[in-house]
Formats: C-alpha cells, sequence, structure tokens
C-alpha cells in the first residue's frame, strides 16, 4: 500500500517549486498583478512571467515607487535608466530631477524611437537644455534619454516625454508608449545610408545602448524606428541620419 504521507508531500513539494519556477522570470512574485493595475500606476506590464491567468502579468515601473519604499514592502526594484545602460558597461550621467522629470507616466513601454538633436555641430550634448526644458513652442522634456558624441549617455527623463509626435502607430510609438532618445547630430546631410556621419564611438554606443533597452524592456528589433519611420505624414522627419535597416541590424 502506497505511503498516503510520502505522497502528499511530494505533490505539495512539486506544486511549490512550479509555483517558484513560474514567476522566476518576474522580478518580484509580489509585482505579478492584473496588467491593467500595473499600467493605472505607470507601470509596464510584461506576460509570460508570472503563474495563473493571463491578465495577471509582471509589473515594472521606474516612478510608481521608489527603492527604500519598494524594499520596505519586501519588493525588489527593478533596474531604473541609467542601471539599465550602466549595467551595458556604458557611461552614464545622471541630470538632476529625472526621476520625477516628465508629463505624467509613461502607459507601456511597447518601442523605441531614435532621433537626432539636430544641434550644435561641436560639443559633447550642448542640446541638454532643450531636450530637458524644451522650447518657447513645446515643453520639456522632449526625450527621456539624450546621447553625446562621446558616447555618453545622459539620463534626462523617467516619465512620458514629448519626442514622437503623431505616429504610424501611437499604441507603440506614442509619447505614451514608446522611450525616446536624442543622440546628439547637426542632423546634415539628410540619408538614410551608412552611418558615415556619426563619431565611430558614438554610433555603436547607440547600438550598445538600445540593445540594453530592449533586453530591459522586452522591445523586439522591428519595434525599433527612426523618427523619420515613425512619423506621420511620412516625410515629416529626417531623423536619424543614419541607415536604419543597418542599425536594426546590427541590433540583432
Amino acid at each position: 500500500m502506497p505511503n498516503i504521507a510520502l505522497l502528499t508531500s511530494i505533490v505539495c513539494l512539486t506544486i511549490i517549486h512550479l509555483r517558484i519556477a513560474s514567476v522566476a522570470g518576474c522580478w518580484s512574485a509580489n509585482a505579478c498583478i492584473d496588467r491593467n493595475v500595473c499600467i493605472s500606476k505607470g507601470g509596464t506590464p510584461q506576460t509570460g512571467l508570472c503563474p495563473g491567468a493571463a491578465n495577471i502579468q509582471c509589473c515594472t515601473c521606474t516612478t510608481c515607487k521608489d527603492a527604500a519604499a519598494c524594499s520596505a514592502s519586501s519588493g525588489a526594484p527593478p533596474a531604473g535608466l541609467a542601471d539599465i545602460l550602466r549595467g551595458a558597461g556604458l557611461n552614464v550621467v545622471e541630470v538632476a530631477g529625472w526621476k520625477t522629470r516628465g508629463h505624467g507616466v509613461m502607459a507601456s513601454v511597447k518601442g523605441i524611437v531614435v532621433h537626432h538633436t539636430a544641434g550644435p555641430k561641436t560639443g559633447d550634448y550642448p542640446s541638454l537644455g532643450v531636450v530637458r526644458d524644451g522650447t518657447s513652442s513645446l515643453a520639456g522634456p522632449l526625450a527621456q534619454l539624450g546621447l553625446g558624441r562621446s558616447g555618453t549617455w545622459f539620463v534626462i527623463a523617467a516619465g512620458r516625454c514629448y519626442h514622437a509626435g503623431s505616429t504610424i502607430d501611437d499604441s507603440i510609438y506614442g509619447n505614451s508608449n514608446a522611450i525616446g532618445i536624442e543622440a546628439e547630430g547637426a542632423g546634415l546631410p539628410a540619408t538614410d545610408s551608412g552611418h558615415a556621419h556619426w563619431p565611430e564611438v558614438q554610433y555603436q554606443s547607440y547600438v550598445k545602448g538600445v540593445k540594453a533597452l530592449q533586453k530591459a524592456y522586452g522591445v523586439a528589433s522591428t519595434r525599433v524606428l527612426g523618427h523619420k519611420e515613425a512619423a506621420v505624414p511620412k516625410g515629416r522627419k529626417i531623423d536619424p541620419n543614419f541607415s536604419m535597416a543597418e542599425f536594426r541590424t546590427k541590433l540583432g
């Protein structure tokens, strides 16, 4: 006759093991919540990382709760933009106030839109003030991230930024759903061939940083677009002035 107590123990241990394994992909078991609740709090839900119904998803958010409050409630805070880029071995400057800067919170991170600043021809990141503070006709911040000619990344904002305008699909590439990166560049000549008009160190850093963001937010390379590709009507924007096909090939 089988040992009922032993069999019960084995079943219970198996269930526990499966539950642990099923949440291993999420940064915290406590972050497995309803996707709509996650979005309402300014978070980004990710599928396939939590057990249970399809609506229970892993919620990450760089602005919903600070690290101390998260740790106090037995959570493990997810990496923010600065940590993601540093984790990829990149040089990062955190612009004062970035964690609370933005036009409200983002609904999700489904896309990445790459830009050039069309700024001065010299200097590492002379466009910082404009990207952070905006212009007389458009309030800043204008992008979450900036990239200098030296390959240095500038973390400017954590919230929603006015970088995209009208796009081919605002649910992916609009301001509420896409990270914007403004890389320093004069922007001339306008071209979609190669990357000869960009310092190699800056271009390689662009590729490396975007790859790190893709990994952190689960964004496919097909959802990394140049502003010239995402903007509508077609031809409204020319940035960035390098080949996006080549760029995506390097992303893998």
